[in-house]
């Protein structure tokens, strides 16, 4: 099972993984850095490396940003070096649900893939889906 880090503005993440794990108790794998206005970036990268070290495991670690270009994500972006660890930049609750149950045998890559994919997919119009118009996973 990867690591997972969400980092986001202010206390959204942290909400977000507290909604996680009340839907999936089992979700152990998870940790939020909630980015505070006007904190330094070099604050940010440790409190960030702290929170990836709670949850690092030899399959990896996403770290799941609310916006790509924001604060959170531009020090995310300077953990890419690090080994099996991949920023995906906005993140919702389903990816977030899909990543606290998810036990396929798939390896890193394929896992940071198929979770951005179901990130879109889980955006819908609500009306076209209870139309019929598309089809909903």
């Amino acid at each position: 099972m990867v690591g997972v880090v969400v980092v986001a503005h202010m206390g959204i993440g942290k909400e977000m993984v507290s909604a996680v794990q009340k839907i999936v108790p089992d979700a152990k794998n998870f940790a939020y850095l909630c980015v505070e206005q006007d904190e330094p970036p070099g604050q940010i990268r440790d409190k960030l490396n702290e929170a990836i070290e709670k949850v690092d495991a030899p399959e990896g670690v996403l770290i799941l940003t609310d916006m790509f270009g924001g604060t959170p994500s531009n020090v995310c972006l300077s953990f890419l070096s690090r080994p099996k660890t991949e920023v995906i930049c906005g993140f919702n609750l389903p990816m977030l649900i899909k990543l606290a149950s998810f036990h396929r045998d798939a390896n890193f890559e394929e896992i940071a893939t198929f979770i951005q994919q179901y990130g879109q997919r889980n955006i819908v119009i609500a009306s076209h889906v209870l139309s019929g118009r598309i089809q909903h996973e």
